[in-house]
């Protein structure tokens, strides 16, 4: 069946004038879709496998120096505050094993950082077989960060994962969607970084009588209020309606 016309008489574009369901094909946007969403699972992917690796690997380095780490006193040689509030407390050291002398450094609780100064003495566990490997006794390093990072990584397999659902609704509108004339009622402005941006805010009549209300991003182009728009909706569904053309697909040429 062919969409019907607006009861004004309106025609809608050519090419959304045809029998349904519309042939469809994506858009370069639609394309740079797919490209990032395999870009976003392959690097989530493997970078969740990465930080699963290095926490499994810094557990055992944890688990081995509980086990076999020695104490020695240290001495601070250094001291410092980082972050953006100045909360991650830090400090430098030296000590010595069999004569020879080893540096290190780690993040400490606040209290033990105003407990310490430059020259005086500090409790260093380190590993027998290799002092490089050493840390503040008081404050071993913990594996969050890690797990964190795979954490993060997750996310972005998901997102990733979700990016084409964003292509399959427009998709589905331009297959089936019922092309309408809109009014644009109101515009709201709204200022980023990358400088002013508007949502449109438009109605468009339903066949069976009453208007339907809807909205759209238009980015940094501005839409004056009481243009009329061409815009397509779900006829079963008005809530998922978009201004015509879509980002992301376009009718498939002949």
């Amino acid at each position: 069946m062919s969409p019907s016309k607006s009861p004004e008489g309106w025609n809608p574009p050519r090419e959304l004038d045809c029998p349904l369901p519309r042939r469809v094909r994506l858009t370069a946007s639609g394309i740079a879709v797919y490209v990032f969403t395999a870009l976003l699972l392959v690097g989530g992917i493997m970078g969740a496998a990465a930080a699963a690796r290095q926490g499994r690997h810094k557990q055992a380095e944890a688990r081995q120096m509980r086990a076999e780490g020695r104490e020695t006193e240290g001495v601070v040689t250094g001291m410092s505050r980082t972050g953006e509030d100045n909360d991650v407390f830090g400090v430098e050291y030296r000590f010595t094993v069999d004569g020879r002398a080893y540096g290190g450094s780690g993040s400490v609780e606040n209290g033990h950082w105003h407990g310490l100064g430059v020259g005086m003495p500090i409790a260093i566990r380190y590993l027998p077989s290799a002092p490089a490997h050493n840390y503040p006794s008081a404050d071993p390093p913990g594996t969050t960060g890690d797990w964190l990072g795979c954490f993060f990584c997750g996310v972005l397999a998901v997102i990733g994962a979700l990016l084409p659902l964003v292509v399959r609704r427009q998709r589905h509108l331009l297959e089936g969607g019922r092309p309408a004339l809109a009014v644009v009622r109101s515009v709201q402005k709204s200022q980023t970084e990358n400088g002013p941006q508007y949502t449109a805010h438009y109605e468009f009549p339903l066949p069976g009588g009453g208007f339907w209300l809807g909205r759209s991003s238009s980015g940094a182009k501005y839409i004056p209020e009481g243009s009329a728009i061409c815009i397509l909706y779900d006829p079963d569904d008005p809530t998922h309606n978009a201004p015509y053309p879509l980002s992301l697909v376009k009718p498939a040429a002949d």
